[in-house]
């Protein structure tokens, strides 16, 4: 008999992520674990996809395409036939779809739930500090000297009168923000380069920074305004609760059916 193509799909992508090889010449204990692991693999899925069996689950044409390519940097790693390619991409849509239906399946939050959560919360629903940004570019194209020496003569001009940030950027800077003269709007944490945002978050409100280097070449940053960290408005933090909270129930809810399915 031959071994399905999902159990060597589901061997191979297991192998992966525990970063299994022969190449790296596995302990004894190390390869025990694999198999115990993939051994368990093999009973969840066998189990989720008789479900889903059982279930009649309908499974439409573009769902197996979303599959596709979820799976397209994999499938050439594969070696499969067209036929164990269509059969794997049908057992794995039946997987995901099942297990989405299950999701489905759990009692959402109420009203009550949502309320008393964000009162014990409300600390975290906090919007963070944030600056509105005009950003300048030079790229560094082969002559770095010059590129520094225009960057400094940019940023003398633009100490004399913020006014002038949106001409000098849309005549010169090398960020597609340049057609909005250099606006990047209101700016976090986590958006820029390190060292922009380093720079950023240590300028005033109307404060011009110094050129700042990066690996794209030369910045300049204006911190127009500033807005200081602010509790989020209850209707938006409630709204938060409630899809952390349906998210959470569901994974709750998949993980108890997945455990009845195994036992039963």
């Amino acid at each position: 008999m031959s071994i399905p193509v999902w159990h060597r799909y589901s061997r191979w992508k297991l192998a992966k992520q525990m970063k299994l090889s022969e190449e790296l010449n596995p302990t004894p204990a190390q390869y025990q674990q694999f198999i115990e692991a993939w051994q368990r693999q093999q009973v969840i899925e066998e189990a989720v996809a008789q479900a889903a069996l059982e279930h009649a689950l309908n499974i439409e044409p573009q769902s197996v395409e979303v599959t596709r390519q979820a799976l397209a940097a994999e499938l050439p790693e594969l070696e499969l036939t067209a036929t164990e390619t269509e059969e794997l991409l049908l057992h794995q849509t039946l997987l995901r779809e099942q297990l989405n239906w299950v999701q489905q399946q759990a009692p959402l939050p109420d009203d009550a739930q949502v309320e008393a959560w964000y009162r014990g919360h409300a600390q975290h629903f906090v919007r963070p500090e944030q600056r509105y940004t005009r950003h300048l570019l030079l790229t560094v194209e082969g002559n770095a000297p010059a590129v520094r020496e225009q960057i400094d003569a940019i940023a003398r001009r633009l100490r004399d009168g913020h006014a002038l940030f949106a001409r000098q950027a849309l005549r010169y800077s090398h960020c597609p923000s340049a057609m909005g003269g250099g606006v990047l709007g209101w700016v976090g944490r986590g958006i820029l380069y390190p060292q922009l945002e380093d720079v950023l978050f240590r300028l005033e409100a109307g404060q011009l920074s110094s050129p700042v280097e990066t690996e794209l070449g030369w910045h300049l940053l204006l911190c127009e305004q500033i807005r200081l960290p602010q509790p989020l408005p209850k209707a938006e933090a409630l709204t938060r609760v409630r899809q952390q909270l349906i998210a959470r129930q569901q994974k709750h809810y998949q993980r108890q059916w997945l455990q009845q399915l195994i036992n039963a």
